[in-house]
């Protein structure tokens, strides 16, 4: 028996990741060794601007519950004014295409890595660049990650990527994302 984890499920399992089935977009790219993932992407506006809600509002949530507990209207009027952000900022990147319809694909994400199918082969190991956004949400994600298998003879390929130095924000994002899912996934 090996201690080599091959696949998001594992990675999950061993570190007690959730994890779930969803849509997002994604795209990946071999990543260099003196390079980010940003230099390998073209970075919409609205991308940047739904990125950067997205991050205040992940520094910003100790700040509403501290407030909220002190003045509850106050708390819940921040609270609408931030759902108001958010619509808005999904109203841009819905009218201006900021989703390239070709990359929304099935995913089986967790704050550990993303497993997708892809036409294209990787080597075990081989770092990659990934832009993920998020959806409905539109939360747009820049990440590295290494791959820990690429399963398959032919295209389409089983990729498994487990993510490198993923901010503690970005891990946030993505566990809000999956809870507020599985969430919805239980509503009747």
């Amino acid at each position: 028996m090996t201690d080599k984890i091959r696949t998001i499920s594992e990675l999950a399992n061993r570190r007690q990741y959730f994890r779930i089935e969803d849509k997002a977009s994604i795209e990946i790219s071999p990543l260099q060794d003196n390079n980010s993932a940003a230099e390998f992407f073209e970075l919409s506006p609205e991308f940047g601007l739904i990125s950067e809600f997205q991050l205040l509002d992940v520094e910003s949530k100790h700040l509403l519950r501290a407030i909220t507990d002190k003045d509850k209207n106050l708390g819940q009027f921040l609270k609408v004014m931030n759902k108001k952000l958010d619509s808005l900022s999904r109203v841009l990147a819905l009218s201006n295409h900021a989703v390239p319809k070709n990359s929304i694909q099935e995913v089986n994400l967790s704050e550990g890595g993303v497993s997708i199918f892809t036409d294209l082969h990787f080597d075990e190991q081989q770092r990659l660049a990934l832009k993920l956004i998020l959806l409905p949400s539109y939360s747009g994600l820049l990440l590295e990650g290494s791959v820990l298998s690429c399963i398959g003879n032919k295209a389409p390929y089983e990729l498994h990527i487990e993510f490198l130095n993923i901010s503690d924000a970005y891990k946030q994002i993505i566990a809000r994302h999956i809870m507020r899912i599985q969430s919805q996934k239980k509503q009747p």
